[in-house]
């Protein structure tokens, strides 16, 4: 193939991806910054809370002996210990536990013996809630130093306060996670909807595209019918150059009623074509027989084989697979040197796959890696001349009205390519 050509088409999808690349990056950075004010402002209100539960916690370990004198602060410590929403262990100086609250376990203070709270090993906590109670706090200690309890205008440590963070904490940092998670949903739709969106106009585009050429060959082709008809009521006549005119109305009758085919071809993009179970094979030798009696006109001295294996019968519409057909074979034609060239035409059957592949080979130029990604695109074309419509259409075809594949199967520069149909046999 020749060197690729960019389109004005190609101009407008190129100028698509740039403004979705501009739209996906200011919504990253919209989330980025939304992301990184909500972690600094979670680290505040972490910090916040840790301060207030520090000081909770050291109003406890100051209040907790001095309560024991007094009724009243007693009753006042109570409330404020039920108001606590973070856990809380309050253990004596061996560091084993006396009380304790909002513990994600099932143990409860009053069902601890006073002789069990006695024999309590710190260093090897028992299998039993009070020992469960330990190693939770250890887990606590851990994560924030405990703090020592001691008797008003005596520095004697009587006992400590372990403590862990309130359970808002722990909820809001699954916020930016959260953020992430709803961002990435947003920007999934809003791509699906803006690609659903661009297939639906793109598909609008070939439909009144086909449709109006249809229509605009309706009415040349019923013109020339007539004219032709006239041809051989001349040609069935007695003279010289009479023979000739007959012979050349059969040629213009055949090119008609191409011409007529492919009108039809137009007419069905855009609706359900119709498809038949049939042999692939005489789909694929009737459209090849066709270009390979027009290669000379073309300037070609090129070579087409035909291999076709006994397959099984696959669903198809003849006319729009002949023109899939025609399309692969006239791009491997461009491809071509005007002589020495060759194009193979083969079919084959995947049984484990349950699909009839058909193969295009050629000894063309052959496509590089980016043109193997683009070829594909409408719009874009390695031709001088040419709208860059043909192997687009000619996907659009395999993959949408007979629900199989088109791609490139091979392709070396300098060497040549290879095109494979894949057509499903159920």
């Amino acid at each position: 193939m020749a060197l690729g050509r960019t389109t004005t088409s190609e101009h407008a999808q190129m100028a698509g991806l740039r403004t979705r690349a501009y739209v996906f990056v200011a919504v990253s950075l919209l989330a980025t910054v939304i992301f990184l004010y909500t972690n600094s402002l979670i680290r505040r209100l972490e910090v916040q809370s840790a301060t207030l539960s520090r000081s909770i916690a050291g109003l406890c370990a100051t209040a907790t002996y001095a309560a024991r004198e007094n009724e009243e602060l007693s009753v006042v410590f109570g409330e404020l210990i039920e108001s606590i929403n973070f856990p809380v262990v309050i253990s004596d100086v061996r560091g084993v536990p006396i009380t304790w609250k909002d513990l994600p376990l099932v143990a409860d203070p009053e069902n601890v013996s006073h002789e069990e709270y006695l024999t309590a090993d710190p260093e090897n906590p028992s299998d039993s809630q009070l020992g469960d109670v330990m190693r939770f706090m250890i887990e606590l200690d851990r994560r924030r130093s405990p703090i020592p309890m001691t008797q008003i205008g005596d520095e004697t440590i009587l006992g400590y306060i372990h403590y862990g963070e309130s359970s808002m904490i722990k909820e809001m940092r699954f916020v930016p996670a959260l953020e992430i998670l709803a961002f990435c949903i947003l920007l999934l739709l809003g791509f699906l909807g803006f690609r659903n969106a661009k297939i639906a106009e793109l598909r609008s585009i070939w439909v009144g595209l086909a449709k109006e050429t249809a229509h605009q060959l309706g009415t040349p082709i019923s013109s020339l019918m007539g004219w032709i008809e006239l041809l051989r009521e001349t040609g069935s006549s007695e003279c010289e150059s009479c023979s000739e005119i007959s012979r050349m109305a059969v040629e213009m009758q055949r090119d008609l009623e191409r011409l007529s085919r492919i009108s039809q071809r137009f007419n069905q993009i855009g609706s359900i074509p119709k498809t038949k179970r049939q042999d692939i094979a005489i789909v694929l030798r009737e459209a090849v027989d066709y270009l390979r009696w027009r290669l000379p006109s073309l300037g070609k001295e090129i070579e087409i084989n035909e291999d076709y294996t006994d397959v099984p019968l696959v669903d198809v519409n003849a006319q729009l697979m002949e023109w899939v057909v025609e399309n692969l074979v006239k791009n491997s034609l461009e491809a071509l040197p005007p002589k020495g060239g060759t194009i193979a035409v083969r079919t084959e059957y995947a049984a484990k796959e349950g699909v009839v592949r058909v193969l295009f080979t050629d000894n063309g130029r052959g496509l590089s890696a980016a043109e193997r990604r683009r070829v594909f695109l409408p719009g874009y074309s390695t031709k001088r001349k040419g709208w860059g419509l043909g192997l687009a259409l000619a996907r659009r075809i395999v993959e949408e009205y007979h629900k199989g594949r088109l791609y490139v199967g091979w392709s070396e520069p300098g060497k040549g390519t290879t095109f494979v149909i894949y057509l499903p046999t159920t």
